[in-house]
């Protein structure tokens, strides 16, 4: 069986890029998956 690694995430209008980077880049992940509030985000 195959271990797949996986980071996870939530974001919001004006949120920090950088602890995204950091999983992306030192994370030793296969994939980053992100949940972004749209709802807020799009009404700005």
């Amino acid at each position: 069986m195959r271990t797949i690694r996986l980071g996870a995430g939530a974001g919001y209008s004006g949120d920090r890029i950088e602890p995204a980077l950091e999983l992306a880049e030192h994370g030793d992940l296969d994939y980053l998956i992100f949940e972004c509030l749209a709802e807020r985000t799009i009404a700005l």
